[in-house]
């Protein structure tokens, strides 16, 4: 029994021996290797190893998709392949004309399963070409080293597309720039994205880019974007946007959405933290309504500065703002603050002033002060401040579209923010609460605040509070200390032509001169024209006083 095991088994090794030696000879292995290829597969050697056959120079020409590997591995059931090394090329708009079986390269009916390393890959589909390099497979996982995507030219690092999940992770992607409806989109990085080819839809990160348009650069930076292309919108949990506009460091806003607009393509919409704005890029045109404290509530953090974000509104602001044909611009406001939650400026209080250095100090201004010059006691100052500052000051609440549309005229044609249109509401706001910084930001900071005076205090109240707190002269600040610094006297006892000459000062108080002889003529002829309009009463018309010119006299030899 056991000489007939031994020779059964001497006799399968014997056979198997010849089987093996049958079918490496190169010929008969050649011929068993290429009638088992689909065809479009051919090689230039193959070689019999103890875990199955080794081809070398193999290339594959399906018509769709053609290209040449260094080595192709498989054991012999020709189930399990690998690949290592080499290149590849698919046209993906050809594919679907294909219907035979044949031209696929793997059946998954079939079972067979590939591990690729060391692979490139040249892809084409609709206009878009894109290149991996080093292509390598793990599990369901097929990575690469780097992309590079043809139309719009972007470039990645290391990513893999894992075929269970149908997604795609990459660590970082980056593109120089591409053009889109007038605006430049430049220096665009984005990391940590993630693709769901399934849905359509992909996540990012962090992205940080250069936007151009009409002479302006604005720099984004975004996190936690999340892009669909089904639904046509994308989501930023954080945006920061850096332009010397809208605020002297960058602004975020937060919980952004971009989407189309259902009834017209080229309108998108942008919604931040609620508020909705329409943007039409064609026609550089931007418009939204909200209610005020929602536009508050949207505003980014940077500008919601204090007493701003503790003060509580209703009523709504409606605004469209278009540069072409021609710059346009509309706002309306039914904005009304609850008087409570407003600082209270009926008692002593004290606000931020700037020397001519530019450098914050604390001053104390308000009803009971040393300082304080109340209302009746002002002499012609107000209707001189109203005339040269703001002459619709009596009939505006706190703003006066035209004047803002003048001023974006103005700031388009310099190219930088150099006026705003503020009413002397806004100037008022400005100097009790915000800071110098010309802007987009402020000026919206200084809209609102604006808006909250008008509702709580009356244009008297207004205008009191703002002779009082103004700079009239370097280091000289209300109304009592730049009348007695110029004038030597209180305001109630100036005449027109001084009242008329300190308002005159008041856009540039600390690079202002004394008041000499020229001036105060130039000033006496604008008070006569005024006076010839109708604009002033007939009483105004009083000049200089007797003792002025020795007065003027005594004042420059002061300054040398």
């Amino acid at each position: 029994m056991l000489l007939k095991s031994k020779k059964f088994w001497l006799s399968a090794t014997i056979s198997l021996l010849a089987t093996i030696g049958f079918l490496g000879t190169p010929h008969i292995l050649r011929w068993q290797v290429e009638k088992r290829l689909p065809p479009g597969v051919s090689f230039r050697t193959v070689s019999l190893k103890t875990d199955g056959i080794l081809l070398k120079g193999v290339t594959v020409d399906k018509g769709w998709i053609t290209g040449e590997f260094e080595e192709v591995k498989t054991d012999f059931t020709g189930k399990n392949i690998s690949i290592d090394g080499g290149s590849i090329g698919a046209d993906l708009n050809t594919r679907k004309s294909s219907s035979s079986r044949t031209e696929k390269l793997d059946d998954p009916k079939q079972g067979r399963s590939f591990d690729i390393k060391n692979v490139s890959l040249s892809a084409r589909y609709q206009n878009h070409k894109i290149k991996l390099s080093k292509i390598h497979t793990r599990d369901d996982l097929i990575c690469f080293s780097k992309a590079e995507l043809e139309d719009p030219p972007i470039s990645t690092g290391p990513g893999c597309f894992d075929r269970k999940t149908n997604t795609a992770d990459i660590q970082h992607a980056s593109l120089d720039r591409f053009t889109y409806r007038g605006a430049t989109i430049s220096n665009i990085s984005a990391e940590k994205i993630t693709a769901n080819i399934k849905e359509n839809s992909a996540t990012v990160g962090d992205i940080t880019a250069q936007i151009s348009a009409r002479n302006q650069t604005a720099t984004i930076h975004a996190l936690g974007t999340t892009v669909s292309r089904l639904k046509n919108t994308v989501k930023i949990s954080k945006l920061n946007l850096d332009h010397k506009w809208i605020d002297v460091g960058s602004v975020t806003l937060e919980n952004v959405v971009l989407s189309r607009g259902e009834d017209n393509k080229s309108i998108f919409n942008i919604s931040i933290n609620g508020s909705k704005i329409n943007i039409n890029p064609i026609m550089f045109s931007v418009s939204g309504s909200e209610t005020c404290s929602g536009w508050i509530n949207s505003l980014p953090q940077e500008l919601k500065t204090h007493p701003l974000n503790s003060i509580s509104f209703s009523g709504n602001t409606s605004f469209s703002i278009s540069l072409l044909p021609i710059p346009t611009f509309n706002l309306k406001s039914t904005c009304s603050a609850t008087c409570k939650s407003l600082p209270n400026l009926r008692k002593s209080f004290t606000y931020t002033a700037y020397g001519p250095d530019g450098k914050p100090f604390t001053r104390e201004s308000g009803p009971g002060t040393s300082e304080w010059v109340p209302y009746t006691s002002t002499g012609d100052m107000p209707l001189a401040a109203m005339i040269m500052e703001d002459p619709g000051f009596s009939r505006h609440r706190g703003f006066i579209t035209e004047a803002f549309l003048n001023s974006l005229k103005d700031n388009l044609k310099h190219g930088k923010f150099l006026r705003g249109g503020s009413t002397i509401t806004m100037q008022l706001a400005k100097n009790l609460w915000l800071n110098r910084n010309k802007t987009l930001g402020r000026k919206i900071q200084e809209f609102f605040l604006s808006q909250a005076l008008e509702s709580c205090y009356s244009k008297d109240d207004i205008m009191a509070l703002y002779l009082n707190v103004v700079e009239f002269g370097p280091n000289k600040y209300g109304i009592k200390q730049g009348s007695r610094h110029w004038f030597r006297r209180g305001p109630e006892e100036l005449v027109p032509v001084e009242s008329f000459w300190l308002a005159s000062i008041l856009p540039r108080p600390s690079k202002t001169g004394p008041p000499n002889e020229q001036a105060l003529k130039k000033i006496t002829n604008l008070v006569k024209q005024l006076a010839s309009n109708g604009r002033i009463p007939d009483y105004m018309l009083d000049t200089i006083p007797p003792d002025e010119e020795e007065f003027i006299d005594d004042f420059d030899t002061e300054s040398e």
